[in-house]
């Protein structure tokens, strides 16, 4: 089996070495434990199953994460994510794949605890703007298909530093403010991303957030890498779990300032999401997602409904229908499963 790399791989090569400096035990560690202890090793496997309309039925292993974490001290807590995606597995009409693969270092990064309410990132993380990106891994969100309000129009990954403060840790109460001076570090490909971001800043407040609801707002200016576009974008998100229904919903306006020819000077949309669990660990998903983009002259307008099945939080078992009217650029209508589990 080849693996295509999106970047060379002397990118892998430093990262997975830098795992190694990061995850070497500190010389005035007790003798009496092993460092190891301070370790942990997990992960999650996302499989597909699509039928979109205006393509052939695949099935693929959509996602392979290993996380790798380690927490010493205050000055040294690593955190590495390794992911191979887009692994065909079969295609109507071509029958068994298995023949293609990609890899990327999704995050790597140091935590330092500058103080009791006070965290220094540096490295390669997920950007914080919105709950949706934090929390991305399949198991733990509700649907197959993301929103496009939630991932198109900002820089997803951000290579850099982050400050967090938090105000008050028992509700949540916290304000995140990154940058990245250069272009992300081992990025996706422009197959898997609308754009690459030359430099990016933001910051995310984060109005509450514990197991009964989350607020947030987020704001990011972004220069597009090989263009002369600057993006910036406002949004709020939120999440509100109730004993008998979860809501979720994102608002988002993103301004686009460049000289190439578009039919607005603007992305922007919403969704709403909403999770009913019925009976024996299922669960009943409805979504309805508007979302116009700067360069498409057709707004997208996409509504979902599906089924949920986790019989315990780390497994999940979901199938959805999805119908879009009007742009199909993103989550094309169409019938969509998936397998998830973290381990």
């Amino acid at each position: 089996m080849s693996f295509l790399l999106h970047s060379n791989r002397r990118a892998l090569v430093c990262a997975f070495s830098l795992a190694m400096i990061y995850f070497a035990p500190p010389l005035y560690a007790d003798k009496s434990a092993s460092w190891l202890d301070a370790v942990t090793v997990s992960g999650y496997a996302k499989l597909t199953a699509s039928s979109p309309n205006r393509a052939p039925t695949a099935v693929e292993l959509d996602d392979l994460s290993l996380f790798v974490s380690g927490k010493f001290n205050r000055w040294l807590n690593p955190f590495l994510e390794a992911e191979a995606y887009k692994m065909p597995l079969w295609e109507a009409g071509k029958g068994a794949q298995f023949n293609s693969a990609q890899l990327v270092v999704e995050r790597l990064y140091n935590d330092i605890q500058v103080t009791e309410n006070d965290t220094l990132r540096a490295g390669k993380f997920l950007a914080p703007i919105n709950h949706w990106n934090i929390v991305h891994a399949a198991p733990l969100v509700w649907t197959t298909n993301r929103p496009v309000t939630s991932t198109y129009s900002r820089a997803n990954y951000v290579t850099g530093v982050n400050v967090r403060h938090d105000f008050d840790a028992l509700s949540g109460h916290a304000l995140e403010v990154y940058w990245q001076p250069v272009e992300e570090f081992n990025p996706k490909p422009l197959t898997e991303h609308e754009r690459h971001y030359q430099t990016v800043a933001g910051a995310r407040w984060i109005a509450h957030e514990d197991l009964d609801y989350y607020l947030g707002v987020s704001f990011q200016h972004a220069d597009v890498a090989k263009s002369n576009e600057i993006r910036n974008s406002i949004s709020v998100d939120g999440n509100w779990q109730h004993k008998w229904f979860e809501l979720e919903s994102e608002l988002l306006f993103t301004q686009v300032d460049t000289d190439q020819l578009h039919y607005r000077n603007h992305d922007w949309g919403g969704y709403v999401q909403m999770a009913v669990p019925l009976v024996e660990h299922f669960n009943l998903i409805g979504r309805y997602e508007h979302f116009e983009f700067a360069n498409k002259l057709a707004a997208t307008d996409t509504a979902l409904g599906g089924i949920v099945y986790r019989p315990v939080p780390r497994l999940s078992f979901k199938l959805e229908w999805q119908q879009t009217q009007g742009s199909i650029f993103q989550n094309q209508t169409g019938l969509y499963s998936s397998i998830a589990v973290l381990f």
